[in-house]
């Protein structure tokens, strides 16, 4: 009852008047997304518009109902578990997905990241291939020298999951141009709550999790396959500008 009682405290000063309005837009705004994006499920809610079980929260429930929808049909939304209380608004965090190679420790890193990182030349010298990698190449192009165009056209003529090492190389490399993918902590972003904003983030979020499907195949044959080691840097070599 209080917690109702309160949803109605009209504002008497400019601070909590600007508050207030800012609030209310902000409110509105998520509910329009909602009708626009999910028109089925709004139909459907049983939650009043006006309801906010939790009195600090910043969100109503009809909110909250729609970035948990967001959350399990569209893209992640960091900290999903804490919205309900969390006493500010926020806009749409990306963060990492994955952790950054090169705040790790080499050595911990999957066997496939040591892999592909020796062979962009930021790993094992080739002296250290046989150990780590059960063979000797007799030379590894520099990623200097690659052709990235002729890598990918080079991959493609395979059926085997060699086909995705250019994708494997792009998501290690952060160069996928996803933002999923390519953003670190250094380069978080927030996105305001906007249609654009989120139907592009479901797009791009569509893409990693297909890239990433590609890449754990690849990585999946390069830790089992000798084989496919060496025609991973048969590949490489092949697109070197010589």
């Amino acid at each position: 009852m209080l917690a109702n009682i309160q949803s109605f405290k009209i504002p008497i000063t400019c601070i909590t008047a600007i508050n207030y309005l800012e609030n209310l837009s902000e409110r509105v705004n998520i509910l329009s997304l909602y009708q626009k994006i999910f028109p089925e499920q709004w139909l459907e809610s049983t939650i009043p518009i006006d309801k906010q079980s939790h009195p600090e929260s910043a969100y109503s429930d009809r909110e909250i109902e729609f970035i948990n929808l967001v959350n399990e049909n569209l893209f992640p939304v960091e900290y999903i578990d804490e919205i309900e209380f969390s006493s500010e608004r926020d806009s749409i965090l990306v963060l990492p997905q994955r952790v950054e190679w090169w705040n790790e420790d080499f050595e911990e890193l999957e066997y496939s990241e040591n892999f592909l990182l020796s062979l962009m030349g930021q790993g094992y010298s080739i002296s250290q291939w046989k150990l780590n990698f059960g063979f000797t190449p007799d030379y590894i192009a520099s990623a200097e020298e690659i052709y990235f165009e002729k890598l990918v056209k080079l991959c493609r003529r395979y059926k085997s999951p060699l086909q995705y090492l250019d994708i494997a190389i792009r998501i290690i490399d952060y160069s996928t141009e996803n933002i999923w993918l390519d953003i670190t902590c250094e380069t978080s972003d927030w996105l305001e709550w906007t249609y654009e904003n989120i139907i592009f983030l479901g797009q791009k979020w569509k893409e990693a999790v297909s890239m990433i499907e590609k890449s754990n195949e690849l990585t999946h044959l390069l830790e089992t396959s000798l084989p496919a080691r060496k025609a991973a840097v048969r590949i490489w070599n092949q697109a070197s500008k010589a």
